[in-house]
């Protein structure tokens, strides 16, 4: 799928030498080589509402996503790797869990 996006969509990219996966349209002049916390934010919202889905941030899915691994695998490398983490302390807020949630993993035993 990113390379389909790469071929497809950003094609004209093609000399540039950069990471950076998201890049602003081509024809920006006014384009740093990268999309602003702005314009992801606006994007966001703009995605948000079309899914109705109700007032959540990029960080917020980017926290479910961390939830989501950990719950699917209990595999604390897995969500350092994809969150990007470079410290492994950071990616253990991903494995507390509440009394609520410990309570119905006892019950499931």
């Amino acid at each position: 799928m990113i390379t389909d996006y790469s071929v497809q969509e950003r094609s004209g990219d093609e000399g540039l030498a950069s990471a950076v996966l998201f890049l602003p349209i081509e024809d920006n002049p006014r384009a740093s080589g990268k999309l602003t916390a702005d314009a992801v934010n606006r994007i966001w919202n703009e995605v948000r509402e079309l899914a109705g889905v109700g007032a959540k941030t990029p960080h917020s899915a980017r926290h479910a996503m961390g939830r989501h691994l950990i719950a699917k695998t209990g595999n604390m490398a897995a969500v350092q790797r994809q969150l990007g983490h470079k410290n492994a302390s950071y990616s253990m807020q991903y494995a507390r869990i509440s009394d609520d949630e410990l309570l119905d993993m006892l019950d499931e035993r």
